[in-house]
């Protein structure tokens, strides 16, 4: 639910997820943010990746290369994901360095510069306060890359029917079915141009413009749209940007 393909070329022996790896791995040595470590990947990877680092050219409108693969990864890290992570600098993939960089109080022309670069080794934002969990359930799928797709939230593994509360006080935006593969899902607006999202719902127990308080039910946990399996797919936007949800989530205590 909610992914952005991340279909890489490279060697056939390396699946999807190695792929991945290895961007990340120029981008860590580069000093930008790529959200946890990445998986281990072969050295060939390390060599060819070194050749063409994002930052050591401005990337524009029909650029090509590793750096602008370097640049789609690490925007979607960000929250700005382009679609597949091709090496190419196209439409998508303008508009969405366009949405980073009014972000971030730049002049959104579209081009990845010295001072966009800066930005992009900036962490992304978290909200101003701290979110409750939705549900209280351990975390099958992270945020981040899986396989060769970006997963934008975090799917929360709870078995049908188990209530589901809105994180903060707000209102409510969304509330039922949506297209896309959400399923039934509910979207809520907080404080601080905060959203936070639930996907895959089995009933939806609220209305658009209803003013809820944090930690009220919502709905109830299921497997409707694209879920292969029941569970709570959450996710938390900051400015428009998706965010890691773990890093607004309040931190459980052992036993909580």
């Amino acid at each position: 639910m909610s992914v952005l393909a991340l279909a890489l070329p490279a060697a056939a022996s390396a699946g999807p997820s190695a792929r991945v790896a290895a961007v990340e791995l120029s981008l860590q040595a580069g000093g930008f943010y790529t959200g946890t470590a990445p998986l281990a990947e072969p050295a060939s990877f390390q060599r060819g990746a070194s050749r063409d680092q994002l930052g050591r050219r401005t990337l524009r409108l029909r650029a090509r290369g590793w750096a602008v693969r370097e640049l789609q990864v690490a925007l979607a890290w960000h929250g700005f994901p382009s679609g597949t992570v091709d090496g190419r600098f196209g439409p998508r993939l303008a508009r969405a360095l366009r949405r980073f960089q009014r972000s971030v109080g730049l002049r959104p022309d579209a081009i990845a510069g010295p001072a966009t670069i800066a930005a992009l080794r900036s962490t992304p934002p978290r909200p101003a306060f701290p979110l409750a969990w939705p549900v209280l359930a351990p975390v099958g799928d992270p945020f981040g890359p899986r396989g060769n797709r970006f997963h934008t939230g975090i799917d929360l593994v709870a078995g049908t029917g188990a209530p589901v509360i809105a994180a903060a006080p707000g209102r409510v935006t969304w509330a039922g079915n949506r297209a896309g593969g959400w399923g039934n899902l509910v979207t809520i607006r907080h404080a601080g141009r905060v959203r936070t999202m639930y996907a895959h719902l089995s009933t939806v127990d609220v209305r658009v413009g209803d003013w809820i308080a944090g930690g009220t039910l919502i709905g109830l946990v299921g497997a409707t749209g694209d879920a292969t399996g029941t569970h709570l797919h959450f996710e938390v936007r900051v400015g428009g940007a998706a965010i890691d949800p773990l890093r607004a989530l309040v931190v459980l205590s052992p036993g909580a």
